[in-house]
C-alpha cells in the first residue's frame, strides 16, 4: 500500500513538473513568435549584450524576423501592371554619369503603364522616413551609399510595393506582366556565390507592399544597424533573402516556381566593341559607369556610341 501511495505520489509531481515545463517552453515560443510583441527586444536578448559580428546570432535573428512574417505570403496579391517602379541615384540625376542616365531613360522608355519614381538625396524623405540611427550611421560613414540602396529599395517596397530596378540596367523592352507576387532575375548559370545561387538578383526585386520579403527584408536591416556599426558583408541583401529562402518554405516555392531568364545580361564588358544589334537582345541588361568607354573603333562606331547617341546623352 506505502509503494502504490509512493509511487502516486511520485506521478503527481512528475505530472507537475511536467505542466510547468510545457508551460514555460510554451511561453518562450510565443514570446519570440507573437506578431505583437517586440521583436526587436527578443533579438538583442540572443546575442546577449555583444556589439560584435556574429554570423551565427546575426543568422539566429534574421531567422526569427522570417517566422515572424510568414504569415504574410497568404496575404499577398499578383504585382499589378501599374505598380511603381523605384530608381536611385543618390547625388542626383543631373549630377549622373552618361551611363546612369543612358539606363534610367531606357527604363523610362520601357516603363509600360508603370510610374517612374527618381530617389535621390533631395526627395529620398518625400517617400519614406528612415529611422534616426540609419541616417546618423550613413552620415558618419558606416556604410555606402551602396548599402544604402539596399536599405532604401527595402524600405520603399515595404511601403509601397513595384519594382525595383538598380539605375545601372540598361532595359530593351517594354516590361512584361509579372503573374506572381514576387519577381527578379533567375538564372542557371550566374556570379557563383554560396547564397546567391542564380534564383534572384538584387539590382531587379518586384513584390506588393506589405509583403513577406520586403516587410521582412526591411526589418533585417532595423535589427541589424540598430544593433551594430558595421556591415559583416558586402552581399547582405543576398544573405537576407537567402535566410527567408530556407528558412519559410512558402518564399521557396515562390522563388522556384519563377521562369529561367537565361539571356546574357553583362551588357557592360561589349560596349567598346563594334555596334552590333545582337548585343541589345536581353530586356534586361547590367551595365557600370565605373569603366572608361569609347565612340569608336577607328572608323566603327562602338556599341557605347550608338546607345549614347540613340539616347541623346550629353557627355
Amino acid at each position: 500500500m506505502r509503494i502504490i501511495i509512493r509511487n502516486l505520489v511520485f506521478l503527481h509531481y512528475s505530472l507537475i513538473i511536467k505542466i510547468i515545463l510545457f508551460s514555460l517552453f510554451s511561453f518562450s515560443i510565443l514570446k519570440i513568435y507573437d506578431i505583437g510583441l517586440d521583436i526587436e527586444k527578443e533579438i538583442s536578448q540572443l546575442n546577449s549584450g555583444t556589439k560584435s559580428l556574429n554570423w551565427s546570432n546575426i543568422k539566429k535573428g534574421f531567422e526569427i524576423l522570417a517566422i515572424k512574417y510568414k504569415y504574410l505570403i497568404k496575404r499577398e496579391k499578383i504585382i499589378p501592371d501599374n505598380s511603381p517602379i523605384w530608381v536611385m541615384w543618390y547625388q542626383g540625376i543631373r549630377n549622373a554619369p552618361p551611363i546612369v542616365k543612358l539606363c534610367i531613360n531606357s527604363i523610362i522608355i520601357n516603363k509600360g503603364k508603370h510610374h517612374v519614381n527618381i530617389i535621390d538625396k533631395f526627395n529620398l524623405d518625400r517617400y519614406i522616413k528612415l529611422p534616426y540611427y540609419i541616417i546618423e550611421k550613413f552620415k558618419n560613414g558606416t556604410f555606402s551609399i551602396t548599402h544604402l540602396s539596399d536599405i532604401v529599395r527595402m524600405a520603399l517596397l515595404y511601403k509601397y510595393g513595384g519594382i525595383w530596378i538598380d539605375s545601372t540596367i540598361f532595359v530593351t523592352n517594354p516590361l512584361k506582366t509579372i503573374n506572381s507576387t514576387f519577381y527578379s532575375l533567375k538564372k542557371k548559370t550566374c556570379f557563383k556565390h554560396p547564397y546567391i545561387k542564380c534564383k534572384w538578383v538584387i539590382y531587379i526585386l518586384g513584390t506588393t507592399k506589405h509583403s513577406f520579403i520586403s516587410t521582412y527584408g526591411y526589418s533585417a536591416f532595423l535589427f541589424y544597424l540598430k544593433k551594430y556599426n558595421s556591415f559583416i558583408a558586402y552581399f547582405l541583401l543576398d544573405y537576407i533573402i537567402h535566410i527567408g529562402y530556407t528558412t519559410i518554405s512558402q518564399f521557396k516555392n515562390i522563388i522556384d516556381k519563377l521562369p529561367y531568364d537565361n539571356c546574357n545580361i553583362w551588357l557592360a564588358k561589349f560596349l567598346n566593341y563594334d555596334y552590333n544589334n545582337d548585343y541589345f537582345r536581353c530586356s534586361f541588361n547590367k551595365l557600370t559607369y565605373k569603366s572608361n568607354f569609347i565612340f569608336y573603333n577607328g572608323t566603327k562606331q562602338t556599341n557605347y556610341g550608338y546607345l549614347i547617341e540613340k539616347y541623346n546623352i550629353s557627355v
